[in-house]
Formats: C-alpha cells, sequence, structure tokens
C-alpha cells in the first residue's frame, strides 16, 4: 500500500491535468450525436440554417417568421461553426456549446491563478467542468446558457481587476461591451446582471458616489453599448423595435410573479435551494462550508474571494425569486460557490480542523459506490445487449479502480482525483447510456421519420398550413433535411407542393394524404399533396 500511495503521490500536478484533459475529448466528444435535439436547441439551429438559405443575417426567422425572443448573436455563432463542419445538426450545435465551455474553463484559470496556486486553480476549473447539471446535462446541448454564462462571469472578473487597479475607463468600457454580448445573446437578462453587478462593485472599491456619474462611467456605457446600438439601428429598417422590445421584456416577465402569482413564487422561494443542491450535485455539497463559524472571517479575509462571494449574493435572488428557473441559467455562479467553498475548506486545513478529511471519506465513499455501481453493470439486461460491452465494462472497471486509489491515497488532491472519477464516469455514461436512452428517446424517433419523408419527398416544396403545430424538433428536422424553409401557409396556392396538415384541425383540407410525420411529442401529422 505504501508503493502504491507513493506512486499516486509522485504525479506531478501537471500530469494529474494532462490525464484530465485527455479524458476530457472522449468524455464530452463520444456519441454526441446519438441523442436527437431537444427543443431549444432545435430553435437555435433552424433560425442559423434559416441565415443560410434565407441570405439574410440581420433578422432570425422560424418558417421564415420573425423570431423575435432571442437576438441572433448565438444563432452566428451556430452558423460559423456549422460552416466549418460542412453542414448543420447536432455535432456543430453541440459543439458550439463545447467551445464555449472550454473558454469558461480557460477564464476561471486565468483569473484564478492569478490568487492562488495552481492545484487551487486546476481544481476550480474541473469542478466547473464536473458539476453535475454541466457534465450530464449542459455540455450535451446546443443551448445558449454557457456561453452567456461565461460572458457574465468574465464581466465579474472585468469588475474586479479593472477596479482593484484603479483602471476605471477600462473597466466601464470592458464591463459594458460585456453587456452588449450578453444582450445580444439573451436580451434583458444581461441589463439586470450588469445593473446589479455594477452597483456592488463600486460600492466593493468604494468609489460609488465617485464614479457612478463620472465622465469615465458615461463614456464606457457609450463606447460598451456601441454593438447593441449598431445592431439595432440595422435592425430598426426591418423591423418594428417596439414589437421586438414589448417580447423580450415578456420573455423575462414569464419567469416572475407576475405571470405565475405570488403562491407559486412562495413555493420556489422554498424548494429553489433545494433543487440546485441536487443538479449541482456532487459539488452542491460543499455548501456546508459556508456554515463554517469562521467562514464569514476568511471570506472577508482576502479580497477575490470576498468580492466573488458578493456577486453571488446579489445576482443570484435574481433567480431565487423567479418562479420559473432552469438550472442552466445559474451556471455563471458555479465558479463563485466553487471558489468560495474551496477556499473556506481550505482555511479549515489551516486552522487544524479535521473538515477536509471529513470530505475525503465522502468522497472516497462516493468514488467506491461508482466504482461498485460499473463492476455490477453487466447485470443491467439493457446493458448486456449492447455491442462490445465486455470490452467498455472491463476497461471501466481499470479506469475506475485506478480513480478509486487515487482519490483514497492522494488526500491533498482528492479534488483533482474526484473530477476525473466524474470525467470517466461520463464516457461510461456516453458508451452505455446514451445508446440505451436513443432507442426510446421520442426525440429520436421524430428525427428518423423526418429524415424518412426527406428521402422521399426532398424534390418537393414543402409547407406548414395554417395553425398546425410541428413542434421544434421536426421544424428543425424538416428544414434540416430536406435544405429548404418551410413557410406557413393559410392558402393552397402551388399545386405541386406538399403541405403538412393537422387533419384534427382541418378536416376539409382539399388535398389527399400520401404520407405522415411523428412529431416528437407522439402526435402525427398528415403530409397532403392537392387534388
Amino acid at each position: 500500500m505504501n508503493v502504491l500511495k507513493q506512486y499516486f503521490q509522485n504525479l506531478s500536478i501537471g500530469q494529474l491535468t494532462c490525464l484530465a484533459l485527455l479524458l476530457c475529448l472522449p468524455a464530452f466528444l463520444i456519441n454526441l450525436g446519438t441523442i436527437a435535439f431537444i427543443g431549444d436547441e432545435g430553435i437555435r439551429t433552424l433560425v442559423a440554417l434559416e441565415m443560410k438559405l434565407s441570405g439574410n443575417y440581420l433578422i432570425p426567422t422560424l418558417n421564415a417568421e420573425p423570431y423575435y425572443n432571442k437576438p441572433p448573436l448565438y444563432n452566428w455563432f451556430i452558423l460559423i461553426v456549422s460552416f466549418l463542419f460542412g453542414h448543420f445538426g447536432e455535432w456543430p450545435t453541440r459543439v458550439t456549446t463545447l467551445i464555449f465551455l472550454g473558454l469558461f474553463s480557460w477564464t476561471v484559470y486565468f483569473f484564478s491563478r492569478k490568487h492562488f496556486d495552481k492545484l487551487t486553480s486546476i481544481s476550480l476549473v474541473l469542478m466547473l467542468l464536473t458539476s453535475g447539471r454541466i457534465l450530464f446535462w449542459d455540455s450535451m446541448l446546443g443551448l445558449i446558457d454557457i456561453c452567456f454564462s461565461w460572458v457574465i462571469y468574465l464581466n465579474f472578473m472585468v469588475l474586479y481587476h479593472f477596479g482593484k487597479s484603479g483602471r476605471w475607463r477600462w473597466m466601464f468600457f470592458a464591463s459594458y461591451l460585456l453587456c452588449s454580448f450578453g444582450f445580444l445573446l439573451k436580451g434583458l437578462p444581461a441589463i439586470v446582471f450588469q445593473a446589479i453587478s455594477m452597483i456592488t462593485a463600486l460600492f466593493f472599491h468604494g468609489m460609488f458616489r465617485k464614479k457612478i456619474f463620472s465622465s469615465d462611467h458615461f463614456i464606457g456605457i457609450g463606447m460598451g453599448l456601441l454593438p447593441v446600438i449598431f445592431y439595432y439601428v440595422l435592425y430598426a429598417s426591418q423591423v418594428s423595435l417596439e414589437h421586438v422590445f414589448s417580447i423580450l421584456w415578456d420573455q423575462s416577465l414569464q419567469r416572475t410573479a407576475a405571470e405565475h402569482g405570488i403562491l407559486k413564487t412562495i413555493r420556489h422561494v422554498f424548494t429553489f435551494p433545494f433543487e440546485q443542491f441536487y443538479h449541482f450535485l456532487p459539488w452542491s455539497v460543499l455548501i456546508i462550508t459556508f456554515f463554517h463559524p469562521r467562514s464569514r472571517h476568511w471570506i472577508r479575509s482576502h479580497p477575490f474571494v470576498h468580492f466573488s462571494f458578493w456577486m453571488l449574493v446579489v445576482n443570484l435572488p435574481v433567480y431565487w425569486l423567479s418562479a420559473q428557473v432552469h438550472p442552466r441559467y445559474l451556471l455563471m455562479f458555479l465558479p463563485l460557490f466553487n471558489l468560495i467553498a474551496l477556499f473556506v475548506l481550505q482555511q479549515t486545513v489551516n486552522a487544524g480542523q479535521k473538515w477536509w478529511r471529513y470530505f475525503h471519506y465522502l468522497f472516497v465513499a462516493v468514488t467506491g459506490m461508482l466504482t461498485l455501481i460499473v463492476i455490477l453493470m453487466p447485470l443491467v439486461e439493457q446493458v448486456r445487449t449492447l455491442q462490445g460491452i465486455h470490452l467498455v465494462w472491463f476497461a471501466g472497471i481499470i479506469l475506475m479502480v485506478f480513480c478509486f486509489l487515487g482519490v483514497f491515497l492522494d488526500v491533498p488532491r482528492m479534488f483533482i482525483w474526484f473530477s476525473i472519477t466524474m470525467l470517466v464516469a461520463r464516457l461510461l455514461f456516453n458508451l452505455i447510456v446514451l445508446p440505451i436512452r436513443a432507442v426510446t428517446f421520442r426525440e429520436n424517433d421524430c428525427r428518423e421519420d423526418c429524415r424518412r419523408l426527406a428521402m422521399n419527398h426532398d424534390d418537393k416544396s414543402w409547407y406548414i398550413f395554417g395553425e398546425t403545430e410541428i413542434h421544434q424538433v421536426a421544424r428543425y428536422y424538416t428544414s434540416g433535411y430536406t435544405n429548404q424553409i418551410i413557410r406557413k401557409t393559410d392558402t393552397v396556392k402551388d399545386s405541386s407542393a406538399l403541405y403538412l396538415v393537422d387533419r384534427t384541425l382541418y378536416p376539409g383540407f382539399p388535398g389527399i394524404q400520401i404520407d405522415s410525420l411523428l412529431l416528437e411529442r407522439g402526435q402525427v401529422i398528415a403530409m397532403m399533396k392537392v387534388k
């Protein structure tokens, strides 16, 4: 045992980092396109596809109708990556997410390294990557939120580092420029974050009275917001801005008590901490450190940690008090939470307390349970039917035992070892769970039916008739596989075209049914040809 312990402890931080980064490639990429798009992914990709097909990169559209719910910046990113891939689909859209996850991780390391040693900085990066919500959900989806969270977190860092060094004009300019990018990603939430964070940062630096109405502030606002101003000046030449901003405002209100009522909001306030604790396991267990009797003293003792604490405290209520919140909206807070918790935990070690040891016992126990689950995998009938499962099973056991020994024997670096364990778990998830899930995932059935229809009828123009609803997934795949913008119409003018029709809404449609389309929610609509 001493020989094993010496072996694991002699591995350098650089070697462990390389191991983790090498595992990231298969963990985040294998079977990335196995599961079909979910709803919002289909919207983002269809908007990007229609930009390419129409040649109009300014006005987002869905089925040729203006799409006002989100500004276009993330669609442009999907468009660029899809161009590099040479096609639209799951891989380009989801790789776009992974690109921004990589930038998010690098940003956490870059700024953490300014204040802490390499071990702490690498640990914080891996804790972000292996947070349950990111590792097993958001990193597999082509959604805006990881990119938006990176922009907001980068804004936090700008407010601290430029403010601390007294470079006020640069701080204001860079912060409002990032606000512009955030607005072009998600709209009004970027302004809420900006207002709260800017005011808090100025108070933190003791410069609120001097700088809130200063020329530096107004110059920063004017220059930083130029991208938004420039875009909407061009946009206004084609679409009413009043209509656009009314919809963006409505999108923001949909998550508040004004939309959901006071009772649902009160219930959400009480359930919110428990829901987020579940979604952000395993690292959410570190919330315990916040209740240490000396945690407030330790947090105040380190300016960067103290600033991160206030950014978390003042911004989190934006979602805590909103009745409808998805966990992916909170990703910008993860590096802040992880930093504070890890810092407090490190202080307990310096104070001669045993908190670190107790967390070590917990991570050893969890790693042991994960190893046991891998050992028992063949007992599940669905697992036994997978091709090549014996090789995956054998390799999985070896990797998990290796991780268990690392967590058990290398106590000072247990956060890195446990992160590596989580990456191995994600790799096995890709190879085992995703293929099983693909068999019963309704969106996959919809994707296959859209592909079948396109192969049989892609030589025709397609239309969606009247109020027929085909939902987001089929919206994308019908256009993607036929490589055309499928417009909505209330009239039947093109006798050579095919029409997607809800026969329950339009039983008297003047045509004959030649095929049908299975939607992601199980409904079936008709493909009609005019008589």
